[in-house]
């Protein structure tokens, strides 16, 4: 080993040589498709730590062919930096593991790009243990002024000192095609530093810091750390952009419902993992909130139930290969990519960064369930029937009322479209932004239990019921806001409900609105009649979900 290298590398104990077959490299290579062409991929997380054993020893060119071979992937994302901060292939910039056998990394890139096969990074953004174990002063800081411990400061030096130099070596040293970047908009978060509370105030004129929702101005306070996360996340892909133009990025979660506003960062696809007990919900209402945004999408499937950081999936919690059929389903039916995470830990979950091709082999019969809708499916766009609108500014005025993270995971607007689906009626998910622009494309619009719109959006939405359209309002919040128009209205027709609920409609110049008082889980469909002004409003037949169990309706 020479002296250079031992500078770069002080802390890798390497153990032989590096397991890439440097015999093919001058050879020509496939081309590989762009993320926007992706349709089906694997995903392989691993969330490294300091004390791993012999990372890369059993990751060989060998075992990467396998994997290709077993789902014949359009991409694979796989590992580089997770949650802990800790580097699972020898960086010479970051914070790496101590003991590798070669350069695993190097691995993928080698037999991916001899595949055709596109490779992304998996890496932890603001969410980064050992960054901030070696530079506490990284940490946004606290109310109590005490430093966070896990989530860097976007105000702070990190980005220039570690995010774009390791994003940059990954894009330009190794040739990877992109990344997903994982722990960045859901770890966003308020920042008291002297920093931040002097763009605040110069932002905003506010001289008073609020410390919790109670305080003046904490909306404010919120929604200019959300403008300070977007600013973080464009100077560092901006950057990373200027030295590998081509390198393509994703922000987990990035404007799904997590983050319910328009695409406004350069990035060229979304995702978002799906976890949890309820996979089929999520799958049905993200990939419609995805597939409204305009950009290349997919979403990832859990291939577990469980998740133990690193040794991700033992036997017992895997799902089966009809599970994850059905999730993705409901993804590419929608027009989006499809992919599962498994995790980088070998047989007996063996922590050295390898895959145990066993737990990879159900994966194979969901590649074949999914490539044989691909020409049906891929890139699809939705007939516009009904649309359920998803508020920007109502999203993030609630969740700052509640003390709720700056971008959080709400499924409380699931309600209404799921319920919708479960009667099988056709339906968009689509933010008031982009849908005040597509009213007339709707046969009904669903506004479900907001308590503020956008100004514009409401005004668009009661023109378009004056012009023939057709609105319905579930909840309280709904009604309050739309008082006016419904008083000004000429007639009230009630429909019918099951008890304790109320449903009745009004006609407003040539459409009608119809008011389902309070938020019930049951679904009323307009009957479609010779004229508007003559149809009414009934439960829609077959299966209805009611708070107190399961309807059928004839």
């Amino acid at each position: 080993m020479s002296c250079l290298r031992l500078l770069l590398l002080p802390a890798v104990c390497f153990i032989g040589s590096g397991r890439a077959d440097s015999s093919r490299a001058d050879e020509p290579q496939p081309s590989r498709l762009r993320r926007a062409d992706c349709f089906f991929g694997v995903h392989f997380d691993f969330h490294a730590q300091m004390d791993d054993g012999t990372l890369g020893g059993n990751t060989t060119v060998e075992l990467v062919n396998a994997i290709i071979d077993t789902c014949h992937p359009d991409y694979i994302e796989i590992d580089t930096k997770g949650h802990p901060g800790v580097s699972s292939y020898p960086t010479k910039i970051g914070n790496h593991a101590n003991r590798f056998v070669g350069d695993p990394l190097r691995v993928w890139r080698e037999v991916t790009a001899r595949r055709g096969v596109s490779l992304y990074a998996h890496y932890s953004g603001i969410w980064d243990n050992r960054a901030l174990e070696l530079h506490p002063d990284w940490g946004r800081e606290l109310a109590d002024g005490s430093r966070d411990q896990q989530n860097i400061s976007v105000f702070g030096s990190y980005p220039e000192r570690l995010l774009i130099p390791q994003l940059t070596e990954l894009a330009t040293d190794y040739g990877l095609d992109g990344t997903w970047v994982d722990g960045d908009i859901w770890r966003a978060a308020v920042d008291h530093c002297d920093a931040a509370q002097q763009a605040f105030t110069a932002a905003t004129g506010i001289e008073q810091i609020p410390h919790s929702p109670a305080d003046p101005h904490w909306h404010a306070w919120c929604d200019f750390h959300r403008q300070a996360y977007r600013d973080h996340a464009s100077h560092y892909i901006g950057a990373v952009k200027q030295a590998a133009p081509d390198f393509e990025f994703c922000c987990n979660w990035a404007f799904s419902t997590m983050m319910p506003e328009p695409v406004c960062l350069d990035v060229a696809f979304t995702s978002g993992d799906i976890c949890g007990f309820n996979c089929v919900d999520v799958s049905r209402f993200e990939s419609r909130m995805f597939a409204s945004q305009g950009l290349p999408w997919d979403l990832m499937s859990w291939s577990f139930h469980t998740w133990n950081l690193g040794t991700l999936d033992p036997p017992e919690t895997r799902k089966p290969a009809i599970q994850l059929i059905r999730e993705a389903a409901c993804v590419i039916a929608q027009g989006g990519g499809y992919q599962a995470v498994f995790s980088q830990s070998g047989p007996g979950n063996v922590r050295d960064g390898s895959v145990d091709l066993e737990k990879l082999q159900l994966f194979a019969e969901v590649a074949r369930f999914c490539r044989a809708r691909q020409a049906v499916c891929f890139k699809a766009q939705p007939v516009p029937q009904i649309a359920v609108c998803l508020s920007t500014a109502g999203t993030y005025r609630k969740w700052d009322a509640q003390g709720q993270p700056l971008f959080w995971w709400d499924k409380t607007h699931y309600g209404s479209a799921i319920a919708f689906l479960e009667n099988q009626y056709p339906v968009d998910v689509v933010l008031a932004s982009r849908l005040i622009k597509r009213l007339n494309e709707y046969r009904l619009v669903v506004i479900s239990d907001w308590d503020y719109l956008e100004p514009e959006f409401h005004q668009a939405a009661v023109d378009y019921v004056t012009r023939g359209g057709r609105l319905l309002l579930i909840g309280s919040g709904p009604e309050e806001l739309f008082r006016a128009t419904l008083d000004a209205a000429s007639e009230i027709v009630p429909g019918e409900a099951p008890a304790p609920y109320s449903v009745h409609y009004r006609h407003v110049g040539d459409g009608m609105i119809g008011v389902i008082g309070k938020p019930p889980e049951i679904i009323f469909r307009f009957a479609g009649a010779k004229s508007r002004r003559a149809a009414s409003w009934f439960p829609a037949s077959g299966r209805c979900r009611t708070s107190t169990g399961t309807a059928r309706f004839s």
